[in-house]
């Protein structure tokens, strides 16, 4: 889905930062199932199989279709923008109404190309035709979870538990020992968006997360993550009354982001907007951009990248010289050479010089050092 966030001068006030343990517990669980997707993430996701035992291999097979192809989303028991402990959205999850639960992995369930509508839990249950189309697509997909979707309609409550069994299990086993410095970059994170918010404002923050958010001179914001489907017209969204931006960060969402908008309605009919934008910490994001080598480095390079031209700068280096001179040396024609010095002179390597009636061509002095210390600068010394 893409969004146009249409902002205003006193939007700021809207947006919120927040992330939850168990949220980012469930976007390492895609992250572990999808790994080809999020190549930053390799030398974790080696480490973090080693760790598994056969019990959590089982069940992390079992429940692959909830989160193989996107993660999880808990929002009612885990709402981003709360601050809890790893515990606390625990003891949520195994104490929240069943239906929270249950309800989204339904929804994953009846997801066919990224769309399906809601589905109350009881509803569901009672649907023939769409508890059998939600097996369906998990036995075509990933048979090993056809028993999950199958507990989950007659036992939901015992399937909770058992979910909740297997993430602390794995929060013990892959987690646990890193959360703290994990927590610490996302709180950093948080913190240095906060302030260019404050400086900046909200369009000119958005535009920094992300080549897929753009802002225009209006003020507005499109936000278009990688998986958005062709050019369509995307969902406007203009924030009033107690409409909220939230911002989640998180080190599994590189090379992706995700935005949501949920709109609730109060009793007395009134509405309210949320759109929750996750995105990737600053720093995964800059070691996820391809490093762009200076112009003028790549002009050199590739002025040079022949062999031909490799001799002529040679014979070049220890004094000027024709191009009637170069041709006898190399033993090539005179218009052949000439077409030579021509992309040598244009990248950068050699300029001409007249003597008398004659055209000779001497090495720039500086070209060598430029391409060592273009070298240099790309590859770290």
């Amino acid at each position: 889905m893409t969004v146009r966030l249409v902002l205003g001068q006193q939007d700021t006030d809207r947006f919120e930062f927040g992330s939850s343990p168990g949220s980012e517990a469930l976007r390492s669980l895609h992250v572990l199932a999808a790994v080809k997707r999020h190549p930053l993430h390799i030398s974790w996701v080696l480490e973090t199989r080693a760790r598994l035992d056969a019990r959590l291999k089982a069940d992390l097979d079992a429940f692959r279709f909830w989160f193989a192809e996107r993660p999880l989303v808990l929002p009612e028991i885990w709402p981003p923008g709360e601050v809890n402990t790893w515990p606390d959205d625990l003891d949520l999850l195994r104490k929240a109404p069943v239906e929270q639960f249950a309800e989204q992995m339904v929804h994953a369930a009846l997801t066919y190309r990224g769309r399906a509508r809601r589905m109350p839990f009881e509803r569901f249950r009672g649907d023939t035709e769409a508890r059998q189309r939600a097996a369906d697509q998990i036995e075509q997909v990933h048979p090993a979870s056809a028993d999950v979707i199958r507990e989950l309609i007659s036992d939901p409550d015992g399937l909770r538990e058992r979910f909740a069994d297997f993430l602390a299990a794995y929060w013990d086993a892959c987690l646990a020992a890193d959360w703290p410095g994990l927590e610490t970059h996302l709180h950093a994170e948080i913190e240095r968006r906060f302030q260019t918010l404050s400086r900046l404002g909200p369009a000119t923050m958005l535009a920094g997360f992300s080549e897929h958010i753009t802002a225009a001179d209006d003020g507005s914001v499109t936000i278009r993550p990688p998986g958005a489907r062709g050019v369509a017209d995307p969902l406007n969204v203009t924030l009033s009354g107690g409409d909220r931006v939230l911002l989640v960060p998180s080190h599994f969402m590189w090379p992706e982001l995700a935005v949501a908008v949920h709109r609730d309605r109060a009793r007395d009919r009134s509405e309210t907007t949320t759109v929750v934008l996750a995105y990737a910490l600053a720093g995964m994001a800059r070691q996820g951009r391809a490093p762009v080598p200076a112009e003028d480095l790549l002009a050199l390079l590739r002025g040079a990248g022949d062999t031909t031209r490799l001799q002529i700068l040679e014979l070049l280096a220890r004094r000027s010289r024709s191009t009637r001179e170069l041709a006898g040396l190399i033993g090539l024609t005179e218009a052949a050479v000439s077409k030579h010095l021509k992309v040598l002179h244009k990248s950068g390597w050699i300029a001409p010089e007249r003597h008398s009636y004659y055209v000779y061509y001497r090495l720039e002095p500086d070209a060598r050092d430029r391409v060592v210390s273009g070298l240099d600068r790309a590859l770290g010394r």
